[in-house]
């Protein structure tokens, strides 16, 4: 087993030395050699004025888009302290159920509104609260800083 390995090994050896020899000796350059070795020595020319132009470009993109990028955070900011401003200031809604309406609806009102987060939320409040069998049909003015429970004794007639 081993005499065979050797003979195998020896016989890679001898091939790539034989390939090796007619590379380097007996081929002729093709082409894309002549290609890079033209590209090497036109390179080597310029290289150093190419390089601080390409350099100087890079700095200038760098510092356009670093501007860039201040400006969209300053935009994202005020944009943020606009949204911020808006959910502080209290809305004023006048809700009205008609008769045969479902308590779902009312919830539905107001969260399109801004008046509460959640419909779902809403309405889970009132099944769990045993409000929702109370919800009465009429006019209701109702404010956004108005947490579940007022709006819920407001609807039902509770307060």
């Amino acid at each position: 087993m081993k005499k065979n390995l050797r003979m195998l090994a020896l016989g890679f050896l001898i091939s790539a030395v034989v390939l090796f020899v007619y590379d380097q000796f007996f081929s002729t350059p093709t082409k894309a050699d002549e290609t890079k070795s033209a590209s090497t020595k036109a390179g080597s020319d310029d290289s150093s004025n190419t390089w601080k132009v390409k350099y100087e470009k890079l700095l200038a993109q760098q510092e356009v888009d670093k501007a860039t990028e201040d400006e969209a955070k300053k935009k994202a900011d005020e944009d943020a302290k606009k949204k911020a401003e808006e959910a502080k200031k209290v809305k004023n809604y006048t809700l009205t159920i008609s008769k045969g309406d479902p308590s779902s609806k009312a919830g539905e009102e107001l969260q399109k509104n801004g008046i509460i987060k959640s419909s779902s939320e809403f309405d889970k409040y009132l099944k769990d609260n045993d409000y929702e069998k109370y919800v009465r049909d009429g006019k209701y003015n109702l404010k956004s800083d108005m947490n579940y429970e007022t709006i819920a004794k407001i609807l039902a007639h509770k307060n």
